[in-house]
């Protein structure tokens, strides 16, 4: 129904086959997994998420924002992948 589902781990169907060659992509492209990530809000909810996420994406180097499509941080230039 729409509008009942929040999050895709909450369909019957989770993971479609949308979201499977989605997340196939993904980790071979960038290396990150959407399906991981939909699994972990389901376990620690979408703050606890977030704030990982937060850490994970913030350049070491001057604390710009990293981007998973790009190597390199939009801020500083450093490569970090």
């Amino acid at each position: 129904m729409p509008g009942k589902v929040r999050f895709c781990f909450h369909c019957d169907g989770f993971p479609c086959d949308r979201l499977g060659h989605l997340d196939k992509r993904y980790r071979t492209k960038y290396g990150m997994s959407m399906i991981d990530n939909l699994e972990r809000i389901k376990k620690v909810g979408i703050r606890q998420f977030i704030r990982h996420e937060k850490e994970k994406w913030t350049c070491p180097e001057c604390g710009g924002i990293l981007c998973v499509h790009e190597s390199q941080c939009l801020t500083c230039l450093n490569q970090w992948r």
